[in-house]
């Protein structure tokens, strides 16, 4: 085993202070480490991005269900509003019919006294 194996097994190995250049970065294991590593970082990315695509779609059906539940109160009011206009309507119209009616037996005993004295006049 390699002194390098024995510390890493160890755990004894030795971090430099500051980042340094891969020296290792022209090579095929390098790049390779490289590729993988930004392979990582562009699946961290994409996650990232589904998160957030997934958060702000939460957030617009929110919106919406919000939205449709208030236009349903609205469309109620507005049903309740036209049920009681055409409450109000059928008792007009029940009014007028009541007042028709009136007029017709008024029209008939007017006529009444009209044949009335006529009969009585030309005897």
């Amino acid at each position: 085993m390699s002194e390098q194996q024995k510390k890493k097994k160890a755990g004894t190995t030795t971090k430099p202070s500051k980042p340094t250049a891969n020296p290792k970065a022209n090579t095929v294991n390098g790049k390779r480490a490289l590729y993988q590593q930004t392979a990582v970082n562009f699946q961290q990315a994409a996650n990232d991005m589904v998160a957030a695509g997934v958060s702000n779609l939460q957030a617009g059906v929110c919106d919406m269900q919000k939205n449709i539940n208030k236009m349903q109160m609205d469309i109620q009011g507005q049903i309740e509003k036209y049920k009681q206009g055409t409450v109000a309507f059928q008792s007009g119209v029940a009014e007028m019919v009541e007042g028709i009616v009136a007029m017709q037996a008024s029209i008939a005993n007017q006529a009444k006294e009209h044949q009335e004295y006529i009969k009585q006049f030309y005897g």
